[in-house]
């Protein structure tokens, strides 16, 4: 379709205008020589105009022409109707944009009076062609703009709809103007329905003015309402634009919380949690891998009991990645860390106006974020005897009620709990429920502390020193022969997070590229119960001057700082070399 084509109803308007000024017959034709307008006997005329006529060459020239003897002219020798032609004149001006020839507007005189008008004043009749065509001519660049416009409308539209989250845009008086698809399924609601009302009716509590704040504060607002018959839960961003009088407008983005956990977990748990992870090749780690692998297999609850340290939420990770909910949230808390008053709104949510201080809009509880996933309820041993009861009830219901809420919300979530206390103990004595105690210990996992699979440890201390020492941009090489010997004879009371506490103090504060024997002594202080069995003090005492001395030199520089590394005057040191070798003369 032409340009011309496309603005008809103002081609054919302008005709008529001409001709009503003019008193002749008005012919418009596009750049194909179709006939687009047309008055009087010209309008009864449709289809193309004949090549190699007036119209043909004003086309190719770009320049306007006049004929006062049809069928006698030069241009007219060409032409197919020029022995039949009825005109008596005609005046051609050509219609430009953007330099573009895109049509001609012809003048045509059917009579001699017509003729006359023509011929009579050819000049201003120039003048005033090229203003009508000048007038198309922004036409055409009007309607090019509209479906510019219509085109980026359109794709934009496009762009827009195939966003996952939800789009609303609002206009200053806070009524909804656009919104994409996501939103309409959001609120479940259709354009037609949704667009017009305001968006106070859509969010409860919620006014023009929340959203400016929220806007300048940069700062998301979660939304929890009931919408269409179910219950909607997001997140919203807001964003406002302005104009030199103010505030135009609002855009609100909407994320349902379900796609947000779902984004959270994934790359919350974007680290290689495979059983290859968990370091170490003894029967007592391996019996508790191979424990998590049939775990995983189920959908039963897991309880892991462990002393501090032992890495039971690493193990809790491990199970939920090799579990089928793998794609869902983990979500865990550790119940001890909690205040008594704030774990059950940790726990289990609270609606808006739940309590003195309680967020706009509620909040989410942990049970709710783990909904599809895991939920991992660390030193559950701590957790109060009221919040005991609650937990159960979510377990054999599969339902969670948040604080300040009228009806309870179904839930499908995987539990695993740990601790380190004595359960049994506590149910004995009444300070942990029996029932729970059951329902959580369906699959219980047990490991072992650090102590009883000594046969690890190297493993674990190769790998730690490997990791710190490119942290801290350390050349060490390895540890001192006795150095090793100590940290494969230490108990570990602390476990693997002791381990890893110490090697990276080591790292830390090693100067040469070999950790040394004394550094290790120091920090486990021996002179309790390192290494080897029970060392009398005066043992001790003799393998840390020694060391020092050893690594500054038995110069009276080196004994000087042998002493300050000790922790002793420079007499205390001689006093206890002679001291040794007083013992080693006696003893040879």
């Amino acid at each position: 379709m032409s340009k011309l084509y496309r603005i008809k109803d103002s081609v054919q308007y302008v005709a008529e205008a001409i001709a009503s000024v003019l008193g002749v017959e008005v012919t418009i034709a596009d750049d194909k020589l179709l006939r687009v307008a047309g008055t009087g006997r010209c309008a009864a005329v449709d289809g193309t105009i004949a090549k190699d006529t007036l119209f043909d060459y004003v086309l190719q020239s770009g320049k306007g022409a006049i004929i006062d003897n049809p069928g006698k002219h030069s241009v007219c020798l060409e032409c197919e109707t020029r022995e039949h032609c009825d005109e008596l004149a005609q005046v051609c001006c050509p219609i430009k944009s953007d330099e573009e020839t895109v049509g001609v507007i012809a003048l045509v005189a059917f009579t001699e009076e017509q003729k006359q008008t023509l011929l009579g004043r050819q000049k201003s009749l120039f003048a005033f062609l090229d203003r009508m065509a000048d007038l198309l001519a922004s036409k055409i660049s009007e309607q090019e703009r509209l479906l510019e416009l219509g085109d980026m409308k359109k794709q934009l539209e496009t762009v827009i709809n195939t966003v996952h989250e939800g789009i609303i845009a609002i206009d200053c008086k806070g009524l909804v103007v656009q919104l994409n698809t996501a939103a309409q399924k959001m609120i479940g609601l259709k354009a037609d329905k949704a667009i017009g009302m305001s968006i106070c009716n859509l969010f409860t509590d919620l006014s023009v003015e929340d959203l400016v704040r929220h806007a300048k504060e940069n700062a998301n607002r979660e939304i929890s309402c009931w919408l269409s018959g179910r219950r909607l839960h997001c997140i919203m961003t807001v964003n406002v634009w302005f104009d030199a009088d103010g505030i135009k407008g609002i855009v609100a983005t909407l994320q349902e919380m379900a796609k947000v956990k779902k984004i959270v977990s994934r790359y919350g748990l974007d680290i290689d949690c495979s059983s290859s992870q968990i370091l170490g090749s003894s029967p007592g780690i391996k019996l508790v891998k191979n424990a998590i692998h049939m775990a995983s297999k189920t959908n039963v609850p897991v309880f892991i009991r462990g002393e501090s340290g032992t890495g039971k939420e690493l193990f809790a990770r491990l199970l939920h990645c090799s579990s089928e909910r793998n794609k869902q949230p983990f979500i865990a808390i550790n119940c001890a860390a909690i205040p008594d008053n704030l774990l059950e709104s940790e726990l289990f949510g609270y609606e808006d106006g739940a309590f003195t201080g309680a967020r706009r809009g509620g909040k989410l509880g942990k049970f709710e974020l783990a909904d599809g996933g895991t939920l991992f309820l660390d030193e559950i041993g701590d957790m109060p005897l009221a919040l005991q009861a609650k937990i159960l009830r979510i377990l054999q219901e599969k339902q969670v009620e948040r604080v300040g809420a009228t009806k309870p919300q179904a839930i499908d979530v995987r539990i695993i709990s740990a601790t380190h206390k004595n359960i049994e103990d506590m149910v004995e004595k009444g300070s942990f429920r029996e029932d729970l105690y059951y329902r959580i210990n369906v699959f219980p996992v047990i490991i072992p502390p650090l102590r009883e699979r000594k046969e690890d440890l190297s493993e674990l201390i190769d790998h730690i020193l490997a990791r710190y020492k490119i942290i801290y941009e350390k050349e060490i090489i390895g540890i001192d022969k006795d150095a090793y010997a100590l940290l494969m004879n230490y108990d570990w009371p602390g476990n693997v997070r002791e381990l890893e506490n110490v090697m990276e103090y080591l790292i830390g504060i090693e100067s040469g590229t070999t950790i040394s024997r004394l550094s290790v002594m120091q920090r486990l202080q021996c002179k309790k119960k390192a290494a080897l069995d029970i060392i009398p003090i005066a043992e001790v005492e003799t393998q840390m001057i020694v060391a020092a001395l050893g690594k500054f030199g038995t110069t009276l520089e080196g004994k000087k700082k042998a002493a300050e590394a000790l922790g002793i005057s420079k007499a205390t040191l001689y006093r206890k070399l002679k001291e040794l070798d007083k013992r080693t003369y006696e003893e040879n």
